[in-house]
C-alpha cells in the first residue's frame, strides 16, 4: 500500500471515524482504523460492534492494499501535522506516514480481524433534510435513559406518520418528543436506535446539508450522506405507548419568556436540595409563575416569572434540571406550560412552534 493524499482531509476524516473506535474491546483491531486503498479514493472504517462508520476520501494511490491503524496513533499524529498533504506507506507491518514537517512509523495490527461493515439493503427507506434530524436528535436524546433495566428506553424511537418524522425519547421521569417533516413518501415503522448511537449520528451530519438517506430492516438503520456511510444495530424491544400518557386537555395554561424562565431556574439551582426539588407555582392573582428552591445547608430562594395565565392556580414540585432541560429544545421566545393541577404531570411547549413537546413528571415527597 502507497498513497498521498491533502492533509486536512485526512486530518478530518481520521477524527470523524476515530470515534468509533473502542480502545478497551477484547478485539485488540477494534481500536483501529481500517484503511484501503481503492482505485483513486482512500476509505476510512471503524466500528465498536454496535454502530460503525466508512468515509471516503480523494487520493493518489501508487499501490493498493489494506491496513488497520490505532486510531489514537493515526489521529495524534496527524492532528500535529503540517502542509498541504500527506503520503503513506506500508512496509511489513509498520505503516509509515510523513508530512511536511514530521514523519512517523505505526505498528500495525492484523486486518483480517477487522469485522465487516454491514450494508443495508436499499429497498426500505426514508429520507430526511440532515438539519431535520440533527435537530430531532437534539431535541430528544438527553431524556433517553442511562439505566440498562430497560434497554428499550435506552434509545431514540424513530417513526413516520403523515409526512412527519417523529422522534421520542424518555426515561420515565420526563419524556420528549419532536416532529420534523420527511422528505419521501410511504410509511416508516417504529425503530429503536441506541442513544449513544444516535448522539453519533447527529455528530456526523452536524453542519451538514442537503438530505440524508436512511435504509432500514429489522435489525439496522443506515445512513448514505456525501462521502460518509453510518450503520448502528437498532434495539429489539418495546417502546411504550407514550401518547396514552400525553394530556389532552388542562386545568391551567401559562406563558412566560423563556430567558427569563431559564435564567430563574439557572440560579435557583444554587439552592435546590440534593434532588434538584423546584416548586413551581402559576398564580393567576399575581400574573406570574414563582420558582422557589430550599436546602438546609445552604439557604433559599424565590424568582418571579411574569406569565399570561388561564386556570385555576398550581403549585408543584418539580426536578429543576428537567424543568430546564426542556428549554434547550425551544427555538422561540416563548414557552406555554400546560397543568392539571398538583401531583399532575407537566406539558412544556414552544409557544410558537407544535412541533415539539416535554413531559415533566412531578416530584411527589
Amino acid at each position: 500500500m502507497k498513497f498521498e493524499t491533502q492533509l486536512e482531509t485526512l486530518q478530518a476524516a481520521s477524527l470523524s471515524v476515530g470515534r468509533f473506535s473502542e480502545r478497551k474491546a477484547n478485539l485488540p483491531v477494534l481500536g483501529c482504523i481500517l484503511l484501503t486503498t481503492e482505485g483513486n479514493k482512500l476509505v476510512l472504517r471503524a466500528t465498536n460492534l454496535e454502530c460503525g462508520v466508512e468515509v471516503v476520501i480523494p487520493a493518489k494511490i501508487i499501490n493498493e492494499g489494506i491496513v488497520a491503524v490505532p486510531a489514537a496513533t493515526l489521529s495524534g499524529f496527524l492532528g500535529n501535522g503540517r502542509g498541504k498533504t500527506v503520503s503513506a506507506q506500508l512496509s511489513g507491518e509498520v505503516f509509515k506516514i510523513e508530512t511536511e514537517r514530521a514523519s512517523a512509523s505505526i505498528k500495525t495490527l492484523s486486518h483480517e480481524d477487522f469485522p465487516i461493515l454491514p450494508r443495508v439493503s436499499a429497498e426500505r427507506s426514508f429520507k430526511v433534510k440532515a438539519a431535520d434530524i440533527v435537530r430531532a436528535i437534539r431535541s430528544v436524546a438527553y431524556c433517553a435513559s442511562l439505566s440498562a433495566i430497560k434497554p428499550e428506553l435506552q434509545s431514540v424511537l424513530l417513526y413516520g406518520d403523515a409526512g412527519k418524522l417523529i422522534t421520542v425519547a424518555t426515561d420515565s421521569f420526563r419524556l420528549a418528543e419532536k416532529t420534523v417533516p420527511l422528505r419521501s413518501t410511504g410509511t416508516v415503522p417504529q425503530m429503536l436506535l441506541p442513544a449513544r448511537n444516535a448522539a453519533e449520528l447527529m455528530r456526523i451530519l452536524e453542519g451538514a446539508s442537503g438530505d440524508a438517506e436512511f435504509y432500514y430492516n429489522d435489525n439496522q438503520l443506515s445512513i448514505q450522506h456525501n462521502s460518509t456511510y453510518y450503520t448502528s444495530r437498532l434495539l429489539d424491544g418495546a417502546f411504550p405507548n407514550y401518547r396514552q400518557i400525553l394530556p389532552k386537555s388542562f386545568s391551567t395554561e401559562a406563558v412566560v419568556l423563556r430567558e427569563d424562565m431559564g435564567s430563574a431556574l439557572k440560579s435557583l439551582s444554587i439552592f435546590a436540595d440534593k434532588f434538584a426539588q423546584v416548586v413551581l407555582s402559576i398564580d393567576p392573582s399575581k400574573k406570574a409563575l414563582l420558582l422557589s428552591s430550599r436546602n438546609p445547608d445552604v439557604g433559599e430562594q424565590i424568582s418571579t416569572v411574569k406569565a399570561a395565565i388561564e386556570g385555576a392556580q398550581v403549585s408543584v414540585s418539580f426536578n429543576g434540571r428537567y424543568l430546564a432541560d426542556s428549554l434547550q429544545a425551544i427555538s422561540g421566545d416563548s414557552v406555554r406550560l400546560h397543568s392539571n393541577g398538583p401531583g399532575k404531570a407537566m406539558l412544556i411547549k414552544d409557544a410558537s412552534d407544535d412541533s415539539f413537546q416535554y413531559l415533566a413528571m412531578p416530584m411527589n415527597r
